[in-house]
């Protein structure tokens, strides 16, 4: 796999870690209105559908010749 496909798909990695502490966050506080809560879910979901897309390129822009086997089959 190419080093910019590894940094790609590294990248998407952090965003996701950084959504799920946010909803860690949103989970052990009582401090916000519902509202606030439902809007910030809205925008991590806005979030994780563009970590979505993201990945559905990344895997749609590697070549798959990576995956074949020692014997020379393809995965």
């Amino acid at each position: 796999m190419r080093e910019t496909t590894k940094s790609h798909i590294r990248k998407q990695g952090s965003t996701i870690d950084g959504i799920v502490g946010s909803l860690q966050i949103l989970a052990e506080t009582n401090l916000m209105e519902q509202a606030a809560i439902q809007k910030r879910l809205v925008q991590l979901g806005a979030m994780l559908n563009t970590v979505s897309d993201r990945l559905i390129e990344i895997e749609h822009s590697e070549s798959l010749e990576w995956l074949e086997d020692k014997a020379g089959v393809d995965a």
